[in-house]
């Protein structure tokens, strides 16, 4: 009987049950301490790397030398329903700015799955996948969804934004980017 009961949890853990499991095969890794606080301005971003939503590898490293918005969300909230579909729009008009995020927290609240919600607004952009102990959330600091990071050519914060911003603000951030 407890043979049974540990094959079924294994079973259903293999195929993303849990707490809300994640795809692709490899674990998540994050460099530096979990932080109580998003980082600041001028801090370096921990390194990660992570399953991808598509199956490949996230890395963290493979966005050094470019200027980078980083997004971390959770697939049930609202404001980051809202605010994906508008950073994919704004980032198509600066194709010098690379975008990719980090899903986080997922099975917390219902909702969409990662790949429901990414499939339902045709967005196109890396998806990272954290672990259910959120490991690159912790390395992050994040605190509230969405959580995006404006990140420079040397992986330094130029500028953070915590919950839903307005598009014309967005649009200021990537400039600001792409021009530094």
């Amino acid at each position: 009987m407890i043979v049974a009961m540990i094959v079924v949890v294994a079973v259903a853990l293999s195929l993303g049950g849990g707490n809300g499991g994640s795809p692709g095969k490899g674990r998540v890794s994050a460099g530096g301490p979990a932080r109580s606080r998003p980082l600041a301005a001028g801090a370096l971003t921990p390194k990660f790397s992570a399953p991808g939503l598509d199956g490949d590898r996230v890395t963290w490293s493979d966005y050094r030398g470019s200027p980078t918005v980083l997004v971390v969300w959770a697939p049930w909230c609202p404001h980051c329903q809202k605010e994906l579909p508008v950073l994919s729009r704004v980032a198509g008009g600066f194709p010098s700015v690379k975008l990719v995020t980090v899903v986080t927290a997922t099975g917390l609240h219902p909702g969409p799955t990662p790949q429901q919600y990414v499939a339902d607004h045709g967005l196109s952009f890396p998806v990272a996948v954290d672990d259910g102990a959120g490991t690159i959330s912790g390395a992050l600091g994040i605190s509230g969804f969405p959580t995006v990071y404006y990140v420079d050519r040397s992986g330094r914060v130029v500028h953070v934004a915590v919950g839903e911003v307005p598009e014309a603000q967005m649009r200021a951030s990537f400039g600001a980017l792409a021009g530094a």
